[in-house]
């Protein structure tokens, strides 16, 4: 069993490791070793060197004397002249290790390690990587105890370097560690002032220049910049934070203010600005009057700039790199907009296409949804499974939420504004375009899995496959349930539904694409969006004024199921429709039951009705949910006292009598049935009547011994029908018919049973007050004439 196996491998690898004695003595030995090094072979040297390199940070303080350092610093000579990297690597990480504990700055070797650790940084020999990492470390960590602007300087020149010499596996190797450090650096030192903030200056420069031959390089100095900011913020006193913060502020002002002529050194100078203005938006610190006017001025200045910025990589210059372009503007606008006043945001120029830019990163980039092409093109193999778990791990990905919310906002500064409604439903139009794109290759690939054997390992990736899948799905769903709820909810009174014309009509299609995954995922976080969403598209075209777009989206809604005119085949269309079609229409049949008093009769009748019929008539019920949405929806149509209810009542009575006991069960059956009757009641008695024959005549057919329960199921079902029936004319009618049913009932123990049945609705509930004592005194004289 794993676990007994991982406690075991545990227990070995703590076998290996000496004791605290053993431990203590290997090092004091390594340590001697060393001073007399002049006994000690190269490999024994080397060993010692890694067994103190191994424990460095448990050495103690005392043990790095001028002899000790001294020695390290003739050997990391001798091993960089003899290429000696394992005894380098060492004594590397010994340096490292005492700056880092160092706490008194006057030591005399100090310089002598800082410029060992400079030389060696200095190096553009790829040998080094590793070792450079250490050493990088370990000058880094001295910041803020002393020679903070030999620190800084030392820092820049490196950079700087490694700029001019780009090198694709030097930057992989180490760009992770010199972003930390020049975010340690910043948010450590003490030449953050007037007097020395060249310095700061000259690596933020250098920094930039580094990030921007960088593909993450705006993202890696964003948060670098957050981490600074953040540090700053919680500073004591509260006025060296404020001061520092004001620093910051101005330093990023001026990175921005000369526009560059390289895009990408501009993105990498935007993404300074917003770094700061994204930690003050989210600063741990007190939000002092003066904190807050800082974070105005950096938030006037990011919509400056990054006006500027759009206006930029939409011009003819930039054409050809849009795609690139959109979703750097996307990551830097999502990280900061949301929480900008929308007093400042409306002040950018190009609002409306900064939103162009935002729906096309979200829709198209190949970090976020792409077009759905990895939708389109689905298969069971493992490559396409990595494909998709690469890019639900996307940074861009993760940032989908974000932008969504970016759009709203901007959505909703424009429509309380009154501007660019043309702008928002070219997007929703988009929005439209993908669902249905999302909703017929999803179909696809369910119809081409559907039946397929799979061996355990494609069932293992059919399912990792699957999961990612559904990811891709709930982010969508998400997303486009944030950007609808900006027209739909977010402006008061219905005004953004009624400036952008066809937005409600465009939710409720984006919606019945989507139905299959809204199935899926069911209640849970974002329902109350949607449901808001989809409840206020629905009320703006139930109005007077909407009826005719309504009506025409379920006409062509439901002309796409309609069964054929020229193929004759006598399976109903609706028969052939995948589940994911199947999860389409059950939206639109739930669509009908709320919306009913609003159908045209013509579309009803001619549109609709045909659809749903096949559905009523399921003998095995293929969809539990289209199923019971196509029953609720015919007797909301009675219900509605639709002038098609006159010649529909016989068909659906028989449909429900037909349909029981399968796939109906009795209580499914009563209320249909019962339900039916009461709508029928309400539009005209003699056709309600006519209807309960129907139900009458079905229970004297089933004459024969076997149909007995089945006959007393019915029975009881007619029973229920006294309540309706109260209310008019024919309420004798059904008593005699009662009373014939129960006195011709076979045996005492059944006609005791729905007698007892007959009781309870007699005298509960639901029975007209002026045809209670008729009831009453009916029932008593029955029970007379049965002797009980």
């Amino acid at each position: 069993m794993p676990q007994p196996e991982a406690s075991s491998s545990s227990n070995n690898n703590n076998n290996n490791k000496p004791d605290l004695k053993e431990l203590a003595k290997m090092l004091s030995d390594a340590y001697y070793n060393i001073l007399q090094h002049s006994t000690l072979t190269p490999a024994q040297m080397i060993n010692s060197l890694k067994q103190l390199a191994q424990y460095s940070s448990d050495l103690p303080t005392s043990w790095f004397t001028p002899q000790f350092l001294d020695t390290l610093i003739a050997f990391k000579s001798r091993f960089m002249l003899d290429g000696q990297l394992e005894g380098l690597a060492s004594i590397i990480t010994l340096f490292s290790s005492w700056l880092r504990r160092l706490n008194a700055v006057d030591d005399s070797r100090l310089k002598l390690v800082m410029d060992t650790l400079l030389e060696l940084l200095l190096s553009t020999d790829n040998r080094y990587l590793a070792i450079q990492k250490d050493a990088w470390i370990g000058w880094v960590s001295l910041m803020g105890k002393s020679q903070d602007i030999t620190l800084l300087e030392g820092m820049t020149k490196v950079l700087e370097l490694y700029t001019l010499g780009h090198d694709d596996q030097r930057i992989h190797a180490l760009s992770e560690a010199l972003d930390a450090g020049v975010a340690h650096a910043l948010a450590q030192t003490n030449a953050l002032n007037d007097f020395e903030v060249e310095s700061c200056r000259n690596l933020l420069h250098a920094h930039i220049q580094y990030c921007a031959k960088r593909a993450d390089g705006p993202r890696a100095i964003m948060t670098a910049i957050e981490h600074v900011v953040d540090i700053r913020s919680q500073e004591k006193p509260q006025s060296r934070a404020e001061a520092d913060l004001a620093t910051l502020v101005n330093m990023a002002k001026d990175v921005v203010k000369d526009q560059p002529e390289t895009l990408a050194i501009n993105f990498t100078c935007l993404a300074v600005l917003a770094g700061v203005v994204r930690m003050l938006q989210f600063n741990q610190g007190k939000k002092t009057k003066k904190v807050l006017g800082l974070r105005q001025d950096a938030e006037k200045a990011f919509i400056t700039q990054l006006d500027m910025a759009v206006d930029k990589v939409t011009s003819p210059e930039h054409v050809h790199d849009v795609a690139i372009n959109q979703d750097m503007i996307a990551f830097f606008a999502c990280r900061c907009i949301i929480q900008i006043p929308s007093e400042l945001t409306l002040a950018m120029k190009n609002l409306s296409t900064l939103l162009k830019l935002l729906g096309a990163s979200l829709l198209t980039s190949p970090y976020t949804f792409n077009n759905s092409d990895v939708i389109h093109r689905l298969q069971n193999k493992p490559e396409i499974t990595k494909e998709m778990t690469q890019l639900v791990n996307q940074p861009l990905f993760k940032d989908i939420g974000r932008i969504s919310r970016a759009m709203a906002k901007i959505i909703e500064i424009l429509l309380l504004n009154e501007q660019s409604a043309d702008v928002v439903q070219a997007l929703l139009d988009r929005l439209v375009g993908f669902s249905y794109n999302v909703f017929f290759d999803w179909d696809q690939y369910i119809m081409d899995t559907a039946d397929k054997s799979m061996t355990p390992d494609e069932a293992k990736n059919f399912k990792e496959l699957e999961n990612a899948v559904w990811t891709v799905f709930k982010s969508m769903t998400f997303a486009f349930t944030v950007i609808l709820k900006a027209v739909a909810v977010d402006i008061p009174d219905g005004k953004g539904l009624i400036q952008v014309p066809h937005a409600a009509q465009d939710t409720i299609s984006v919606y019945a694409n989507f139905n299959f995954i809204t199935e899926h995922l069911g209640e849970g976080a974002g329902r109350q969006a949607y449901q808001d969403t989809l409840t206020n598209a629905v009320a703006y075209l139930l109005h007077d004024d909407n009826q005719c777009e309504l009506n025409r989206l379920l006409s062509l809604a439901f002309k796409e199921y309609a069964p054929s005119k020229f193929v004759h085949d006598d399976k109903p269309t609706v028969e052939l429709l995948s589940m994911v079609k199947q999860s389409r229409l059950t939206f639109f049949t739930d669509l009908i039951e709320q919306v009913m008093t609003n159908v045209d009769d013509q579309v009803l009748e001619n549109d609709i009705l045909p659809v749903i019929y096949p559905v009523l008539k399921w003998k095995r019920i293929e969809n539990k949910d289209l199923y019971e949405s196509a029953h609720t929806a015919v007797i909301t149509a009675f219900i509605a006292e639709k002038p098609v209810s006159r010649e529909l009542a016989g068909v659906y009575a028989k449909i429900l009598i037909d349909n029981f006991p399968e796939p109906m069960n009795l209580d499914q059956f009563r209320f249909g049935f019962n339900t039916l009757i009461q709508a029928l009641c309400g539009l005209d008695d003699a056709l309600a009547w006519l209807t309960v024959n129907q139900l009458i005549l079905k229970i004297h057919s089933l004459n024969e011994e076997k149909d007995i329960p089945l006959r007393n199921e019915y029975t009881t079902a007619l029973i229920d029908l006294l309540k309706p029936l109260s209310l008019g004319p024919f309420f004798p009618s059904i008593l005699d018919e009662i009373r014939t049913l129960i006195l011709a009932q076979e045996t005492r123990v059944m006609q005791k049973a729905t007698m007892k049945i007959l009781f309870e609705t007699v005298s509960g509930s639901g029975i007209s007050d002026m045809r209670r004592t008729e009831a009453v005194g009916w029932f008593l004289e029955l029970k007379r004439e049965l002797h009980m």
